[in-house]
């Protein structure tokens, strides 16, 4: 035991040096070095960390140094403390997600190529998570159905571009984005979502993944704190992390993020991630109240908003809620959106909207990155949109999502109503049903999981183990006989264990 203690000390005290080195602050340092040997498994679930007498001294830092971090980390569920027993590991997720992308002939060759990764590197593979896939066996919250898109036309303007610009389309572009399809998206977002830009302030991205990895590259350094929904969109927790920074959760309610608990965070932070339209999973939309306190603690704090304005094509009642963006007159946000669910994910094409003093080095970070969008799925898109198609395929799909949601609603109450009775929300492509608590929500999880079905609870959006329990049930991307038949399977699982108290 004293020999894997002073090991764990000497490889903290190696890693805390090297990151000193990089410039980082001690208490930056110490907490990122701590994580990083938590996730990867160095300090493993229920290890004992050094007191903090002990650390501090070994690191030649103060007492309280220590504690502020210690209890960084134990409010972000790496860390549980108890008086008289001392500090230990609480976090349990597998170290070994990600690994099989280094796996050749087995797991020995993930690992040994695991230990010649740098910092960096571990961090990144600590954070992978499995891609979307469309689940037969789960109705997987905001996935599009891809069966109804009008391939035909899509092919028809693709094969148009060519013919009409092959050389240009076929070499090197723009790595800010083509000026007609950048014209054509911020229209668009000054019609549909008030924001208020103009076309030089567009960057033409990958992804909304792509867009805040641009963000932390630019805007934040390693050991700066990101504010983030708690729940939320687990992605951009982990990429937060994954770039260094330490992503701070904060609750959220019907009307949105509380932001008088941010406000009020101990030492602040550098920037938020937020989905203030349509918060994900829940759907909450950020009250003005809210906004208006956010956008001016960004400015008398010199801290960034990224505003995810995710599915906000979505709603089924007539009525959106404009973007922040449009209403941040200290020139604080940036706005990420993407094509995946309003087109298909393969098109790889985002955007992200950036106040003018960010337009160069954002480009910078877009260049060294991958140095381009292609060319041709942007003009194919161009003409998609100019040619009025985006708007039809958007009525269209509305109309069906509206549908399928309206169907899911009544199945549930029809076949699962002893457990949930969720309300019908005006929007989003998930339906959360609400249960008795985060224990009835373990259980049905394990229960279908028994019998090889996919269910996400709200387990899957927290960084910590939440309180309350919900099964979160996608439908956009299912025919209604797909939906009705999911329901009444777990309906025939379910009724097997004891009802909700």
């Amino acid at each position: 035991m004293k020999h894997k203690q002073y090991t764990a000390s000497e490889a903290i005290q190696a890693a805390f040096r090297r990151y000193l080195q990089q410039g980082m602050t001690r208490k930056a340092a110490l907490h990122l070095t701590l994580k990083q040997q938590v996730t990867a498994g160095e300090l493993s679930y229920l290890a004992k960390l050094p007191p903090s007498r002990v650390l501090a001294a070994l690191l030649a830092v103060s007492r309280d140094t220590v504690e502020q971090t210690y209890a960084q980390l134990e409010a972000e569920g790496y860390i549980a403390r108890a008086v008289g027993r001392g500090s230990f590991v609480s976090y349990q997720q597998d170290t070994l997600i990600g690994r099989e992308l280094l796996a050749v002939g087995g797991s020995d060759n993930a690992l040994l190529a695991e230990s010649e990764l740098s910092a960096r590197g571990r961090s990144l593979l600590i954070a992978a998570h499995v891609p979307h896939t469309r689940l037969s066996d789960s109705l997987a919250p905001s996935l599009p159905d891809l069966r109804l898109f009008p391939v035909d036309s899509w092919m028809q303007l693709e094969r148009q571009a060519v013919r009409q610009g092959a050389a240009h389309l076929l070499g090197y572009a723009d790595p800010q984005g083509l000026v007609a399809l950048r014209e054509e998206i911020i229209d668009y977002l000054r019609r549909e979502r008030g924001v208020k830009a103009g076309a030089e302030q567009v960057i033409v991205v990958t992804s909304s993944q792509q867009a805040l990895s641009l963000c932390t590259q630019v805007l934040f350094n390693p050991g700066d704190k990101v504010f983030v929904e708690e729940p939320g969109y687990q992605g951009a927790k982990k990429l937060v992390q994954s770039a260094g920074l330490i992503a701070q959760p904060i609750g959220v309610d019907p009307c949105g993020m509380d932001i008088d608990a941010l406000i009020n965070t101990e030492e602040g932070g550098r920037g938020v991630y937020i989905t203030p339209s349509h918060h994900y999973p829940l759907g909450h939309s950020l009250s003005i109240e809210r906004r208006l306190k956010l956008l001016v603690w960004a400015q008398r704090e010199k801290a960034w908003i990224l505003e995810d304005d995710y599915d906000s094509e979505f709603n089924y009642n007539g009525l959106t809620t404009a973007a922040l963006q449009g209403l941040d007159q200290y020139q604080r946000t940036l706005y990420i959106g993407t094509f995946s669910k309003s087109l298909f994910p393969g098109l790889r094409i985002g955007f992200l909207i950036v106040p003018p003093q960010l337009i160069k080095p954002m480009v910078a970070a877009k260049q060294f990155q991958d140095g381009f969008t292609s060319a041709l799925p942007q003009m194919t898109l161009f003409k998609f949109i100019n040619d009025g198609l985006y708007a039809e395929h958007l009525r269209n799909m509305r109309k069906i999502y509206q549908a399928r949601l309206e169907i899911l609603h009544a199945a549930v109450h029809q076949y699962l109503a002893d457990w949930t009775q969720p309300g019908l929300p005006q929007g989003g492509l998930q339906l959360v049903c609400p249960l008795a608590d985060a224990a009835t929500e373990q259980r049905l999880l394990q229960a279908a999981a028994a019998q090889g079905i996919k269910v996400h609870g709200l387990v899957d959006f927290y960084t910590h183990q939440p309180r309350e329990g919900a099964l979160v049930l996608g439908f956009a991307g299912y025919t209604p006989e797909e939906i009705v038949k999911f329901i009444k399977r777990l309906s025939s699982i379910f009724s097997t264990l004891p009802a909700a108290g």
